[in-house]
């Protein structure tokens, strides 16, 4: 009698022999169809957190209900600016860096981590009350552009060092030999 399973599993070839991990290539060929997307669709993503908070703050301020104040306008204005600053940062970031690179990789996760921390805030404000919604916001900017776009940035320099680190340990150089 034959173990037609073992017989069909010894037919197949694993990917990755026990005890090896896979390399940088391999994994890049397997993520290649998602990393594509990513950079053709990438850029989408500030410009969707920009466009839900700039709803978000027009359903809150309510800027142009009944009679138009200039000033009320005005100030709604400049909170909502301020409010798009992490997106702003991010799209001008992407646009500039080379499709798909660090730079431009780092740009997209810190608007998605700034954009779903803003979008939970936002969420949250709409059932509060207006003045304790400028609260919220401010202290969610304060922690998109003053926590959030350091720790993407250091990450992304740790990333750096670790591919050139694997790249150099490849090539069989060690960094005094470069």
């Amino acid at each position: 009698m034959l173990d037609v399973a073992g017989a069909d599993g010894a037919d197949r070839r694993a990917e990755w022999p026990a005890g090896r991990r896979p390399g940088l290539a391999e994994v890049a060929h397997q993520t290649r169809a998602l990393r594509r997307a990513l950079s053709r669709f990438g850029a989408a993503f500030p410009v969707f957190f920009a466009v839900v908070t700039i709803a978000v703050s027009s359903a809150i301020g309510q800027p142009l209900r009944g009679s138009v104040d200039l000033v009320e306008l005005g100030l709604w204005t400049l909170g909502t600016l301020l409010l798009l600053t992490p997106f702003a940062a991010a799209l001008a970031v992407m646009l500039g860096a080379r499709r798909g690179g660090l730079v431009w990789t780092t740009a997209l996760i810190y608007s998605v981590l700034a954009g779903t921390l803003g979008l939970c805030v936002d969420l949250g404000v709409l059932g509060t009350d207006p003045q304790s919604a400028s609260l919220s916001f401010v202290s969610a900017l304060v922690v998109q552009v003053i926590v959030l776009a350091p720790v993407c940035a250091a990450v992304a320099f740790l990333v750096r060092i670790v591919s050139e680190s694997t790249r150099l340990r490849a090539t069989g150089k060690n960094f005094d030999n470069r």
